[in-house]
């Protein structure tokens, strides 16, 4: 049987360091539908393509979690894409009512809207997560109410949990230039990536704050998206609109079970049009962050590694250094160009050349 998916990449822009191109609000998007109209599916994380209420994902494009993208890479799971998911909202109880109300209208809008299977029931922490913007005191607390969510029948997860203000004000007036690093962007991806292990479901995190939302002013375009309304809830939906269903490789069984795992998702089966790394042609990232396991692994499954220099980060870990094979790219219109040349199937006809996103 043909396989549904032909010319399979990846793009990746890691979150919170620096990068000129994405780690903002979204601010990568222009990138990532670039290189999704040279693909057939563009397998990205929320990072890239998390612009808020302005949140504007191809049709094309698979969400995959950062700790999930990592293990994909490994050689660990594989995607089912195109699936409906029962999303279920979990929420942390130290939460303001005012945004407490502001996530129950979200849920119900985008329900409407969105046309998605969200639960009902919004499923509460039992007490105040308590999250530092460096870690979480107890982190059963969130897992125990994503354990409810689940049992209830819940396939993804948004997690709504509160943050406190950074400490150090003038990192948020950086960040608010379109400067410096993302002040929460540490805590956020260590939120998902825990739930995302636990549990081998697709989740991703919209905060609230202890400083209910103002208005700021005028702030840089590349923040723009986050001064625009009282939620970040929505965009987490159309995130989780385009998460897979996670199917665990036969051969890590052991590795992805956790105490959270429901059963039944280890027993799921992997079929012929799932998609798996050795699928991939070629990786899209930032030129010097390239020690992480996507980077490291693309060479064992024959992946072209592309690492585009005009997207500097804070990092200095570059592919060289590594002795990971790779191929140099000025930008990312270049990289698309590639990809429409480098796929594994020689005789590939993008069909996405002949539509507009």
């Amino acid at each position: 049987m043909p396989r549904m998916f032909r010319n399979i990449n990846a793009l990746i822009v890691p979150t919170g360091i620096g990068a000129q191109i994405g780690g903002f609000a979204g601010d990568a998007t222009p990138a990532a539908k670039l290189l999704a109209k040279a693909s057939d599916v563009l397998i990205t994380h929320p990072n890239v393509i998390n612009a808020a209420l302005l949140t504007d994902i191809p049709k094309n494009v698979i969400v995959l979690e950062g700790y999930l993208m990592d293990r994909f890479f490994a050689d660990q799971i594989l995607l089912r894409p195109n699936v409906k998911h029962k999303i279920a909202v979990v929420m942390d109880s130290g939460a303001s009512e005012r945004d407490k109300e502001t996530t129950e209208n979200c849920l119900n809008a985008a329900k409407n809207v969105y046309g998605l299977d969200i639960l009902d029931e919004i499923f509460y922490t039992a007490d105040a997560v308590n999250a530092s913007l460096e870690n979480m005191p107890d982190p059963d607390i969130l897992l125990h109410a994503c354990k409810q969510a689940v049992d209830a029948g819940a396939t993804a997860l948004a997690l709504v949990v509160k943050l406190p203000d950074p400490e150090n004000p003038k990192l948020l007036e950086k960040y608010n230039k379109g400067q410096g690093l993302d002040p929460i962007g540490a805590i956020e991806a260590k939120i998902s990536h825990m739930v995302s292990r636990q549990f081998l479901l697709p989740s991703a995190h919209a905060p609230v704050f202890d400083t209910p939302f103002e208005h700021e002013g005028v702030v840089a375009p590349r923040v723009a998206a986050e001064h625009l309304g009282n939620t970040y809830l929505a965009s987490v939906f159309k995130c989780l609109q385009h998460s897979p269903l996670i199917i665990p490789a036969a051969s890590a069984l052991k590795l992805l079970h956790s105490d959270y795992t429901d059963p039944a998702a280890l027993k799921l089966k992997a079929s012929a049009e799932d998609i798996r790394v050795s699928d991939l042609s070629n990786l899209v990232v930032p030129y010097d962050c390239c020690n992480a396991v996507p980077m490291i692994e693309s060479s064992n499954h024959e992946i072209e590694l592309l690492t585009v220099l005009n997207n500097q980060t804070v990092l200095d870990d570059p592919a060289d250094f590594y002795a990971i094979p790779h191929r140099v790219v000025n930008n990312y219109l270049e990289a698309a160009g590639y990809l429409l040349a480098n796929t594994k199937d020689q005789e590939y006809i993008n069909p996405n050349l002949f539509y507009e996103h």
